[in-house]
């Protein structure tokens, strides 16, 4: 009797134990984000953060061992141009939290996935699969405020409308990998003025450059050295009303190979090519294959200050040699080839300003383009200032020097806008 008592009083203890468990088991109420932001980690290999901060109160902070214990087997995927592309994905994802919120941590980047994180074209983003719960503590880490639970959807939707990397940020994230092609997609356009309005004349230069296979921009190189070459076409030149300009130029290179080493002391890139240039009227033109590396420079000089914080781009530097067949127009044609060098220097000026220098020396070796045998050269200056929430910068623009494709002198003072393509300018 004794004992069945006894059972009888442990069977209602845990009764009522467990029902006051119930009574205080906490249903987990909608919980809304307060702030999300990209953060950079330039220490080691570089990472984003894309860092959520909930809107709690000022006594709560998030009880870290719930987040670990009910997310850390989340769900996520990198997409590729809106789709899911989990066979080319080489970037890692790994959540983490702290007091006031939680964020995932992105590694694997290299220059060409880092361009198009987040940007308009080519986007790759990150999305969650799964919905997140978090549990929060009064600021003694010990009491239980309230659990809450965030939709995927509104994360992801959080992600997509409102997660953005500015002009600035992108360029400082790529100087932490390389600076080779941050530069590469440009176009700027204006007008060369004349006191005679009749021979004012209206310019375009442009450069761009993209591979073949758009899903490998995905796929990541084992170790520092891509023993794969990329293959990708390019496309440059300089179009002006005044047709007979000799510094107007269109090249053409459909194939083009690249390797590189991108994390060595000087990080360096070697590039075959193979295409066609012209002036702009088809006059001068020859067939090219061309072969070159390049190499980025410790800094030469700094006209930022520290209340400025802007990160400088490193000079660059490319040294090439090229064969060509030239078959241009009341001409024989001829076999021949051109040793040259080029140097590229972004330097931004304090906050809003930026001053832009190539030199592009080269030495032909035919006769009949170069028959006193002398070393040419062109160079550019551009001076610009940034246009708030445009992506653009007015600049003024002067270019003087040979042509390396004709040898004809010339001269161009220009004003217009200059702006870097592929890029997102949600500001």
């Amino acid at each position: 009797m004794y004992y069945m008592k006894h059972i009888l009083k442990t069977i209602i203890l845990i009764i009522i134990l467990l029902g006051f468990k119930k009574s205080n088991a906490q249903t987990p109420e909608p919980m809304d984000i307060k702030e999300i932001s990209l953060k950079p980690n330039g220490v080691g290999s570089f990472s984003l953060s894309v860092d959520f901060r909930l809107d709690i109160n000022s006594d709560e902070i998030l009880n870290d061992e719930y987040w670990l214990t009910n997310n850390s087997k989340i769900k996520f995927h990198i997409t590729y141009t809106g789709k899911s592309n989990p066979k080319q994905n080489c970037l890692t994802v790994e959540p983490y939290v702290s007091k006031t919120g939680f964020g995932f941590k992105i590694k694997g980047f290299n220059s060409v996935s880092l361009n198009q994180f987040l940007a308009k074209d080519n986007q790759i983003s990150i999305m969650v699969d799964d919905d997140v719960q978090v549990q929060l503590f009064k600021l003694d880490g010990k009491t239980v405020s309230r659990t809450g639970i965030l939709k995927k959807d509104d994360i992801n939707k959080m992600i997509t409308e409102n997660l953005s990397i500015s002009d600035d940020e992108r360029t400082s994230y790529l100087t932490y990998l390389n600076n080779f092609y941050y530069y590469e997609n440009t176009f700027d356009f204006g007008v060369e003025p004349s006191t005679d309005s009749s021979s004012t004349s209206y310019f375009l230069t442009f450069q761009f450059q993209n591979r073949y296979n758009t899903q490998k921009n995905l796929g990541c190189s084992k170790g520092s050295t891509n023993k794969i070459p990329n293959l990708f076409w390019s496309l440059s030149g300089r179009l002006s009303t005044n047709f007979s300009d000799s510094l107007n130029h269109i090249y053409f290179y459909p194939i083009n190979l690249q390797f590189g080493n991108y994390s060595a002391k000087i990080p360096y890139e070697a590039n075959i090519k193979l295409g066609n240039e012209s002036n702009q009227t088809f006059s001068n033109k020859r067939i090219v294959v061309d072969a070159s590396s390049t190499f980025i420079i410790p800094n030469l000089i700094n006209l930022t200050t520290a209340s400025s914080n802007r990160l400088r781009l490193k000079p660059i530097i490319s040294c090439g040699i090229k064969g060509y067949y030239d078959y241009s127009n009341n001409s024989t044609s001829f076999f021949s080839g051109q040793a040259y060098l080029n140097f590229h220097y972004y330097i931004p000026v304090f906050n809003n300003y930026a001053i832009i220098l190539d030199e592009n020396p080269f030495y032909d070796f035919s006769n009949e383009k170069n028959p006193g045998h002398k070393i040419g050269n062109n160079y550019a200056i551009i001076i610009g200032a940034e246009i708030p929430k445009t992506g653009f910068k007015a600049m003024l623009k002067y270019v003087n020097g040979k042509s390396d494709l004709n040898y004809k002198q010339g001269e161009i003072i220009g004003i217009g806008l200059l702006m870097d393509l592929f890029q997102d300018k949600n500001k």
